[in-house]
């Protein structure tokens, strides 16, 4: 596989994997980087977000609940396009297991409870059985998620480097204009780039890049890419 796999998993729902996934892919598309997508979720949450018809509907998705096809799916994606994004199941199965043995990082989202904090644990031994099965390292890193009370949010930060989970700096902040693009199938980079929401999607992008075996720079300009704009 030539291109880089990013998954988005945690065994506790309402975390913000699809919101993760959705705004990632549609940054990366704005600095110019071909990018695919893949939701093995049953819920399908990212799937009615790209049928709205809006941004996210350029990229190219896989809706796949074939565990077995999971490997085969995100390898063709791989072979076409810089990065290819898995936004996996809110629950253990054996299609996030096989989504996790694909990927070169995994980001485990975190909203700041201790339930989130214990989940991201069980989350991060999948990733390492993963890496053993596989015989070669995988990343993992945990993003604070939804992030209200910013008491709290450093309290979980501190449990989560405590418990080495390895939190990035950059966090996603709980801010309406992330609901609202779940609407417009779009995603805050697109609707407002100048927002709060779109500068938190840019800070946990830029982050992931290096683990990824990114170039930090953007390709281009956000301003210069062609996202067609949504009404």
């Amino acid at each position: 596989m030539q291109g880089k796999v990013l998954v988005a998993a945690t065994s506790k729902g309402g975390a913000g994997k699809s919101t993760t996934i959705a705004c990632l892919a549609m940054y990366w598309r704005g600095v110019g980087r071909t990018v695919a997508l893949v939701d093995c979720d049953p819920n399908q949450t990212l799937t009615r977000w790209h049928a709205k018809g809006g941004a996210l509907s350029q990229l190219p998705l896989r809706t796949q609940l074939d565990e077995h096809a999971m490997i085969p799916t995100i390898a063709e994606l791989a072979d076409e396009h810089d990065l290819v994004l898995v936004d996996c199941a809110g629950f253990g199965n054996q299609a996030m297991v096989f989504a996790i043995g694909a990927a070169n990082v995994v980001l485990i989202p975190v909203m700041a409870d201790e339930a989130n904090v214990f989940e991201a644990l069980r989350t991060r031994k999948v990733v390492e059985s993963a890496s053993r099965l596989t015989r070669r390292p995988i990343t993992a890193r945990t993003v604070l998620s939804r992030v209200k009370r910013a008491a709290v949010v450093e309290h979980t930060r501190d449990q989560l480097a405590k418990r080495g989970l390895e939190p990035l700096t950059a966090q996603m902040n709980d801010r309406v204009l992330f609901q609202e693009a779940t609407f417009y199938g779009s995603s805050p980079t697109v609707l407002d780039p100048a927002s709060s929401a779109a500068r938190d999607i840019a800070a946990v992008a830029i982050e992931i890049e290096p683990l990824l075996g990114l170039a930090v720079e953007p390709v281009v300009s956000p301003a210069e890419a062609e996202v067609s704009p949504v009404t």
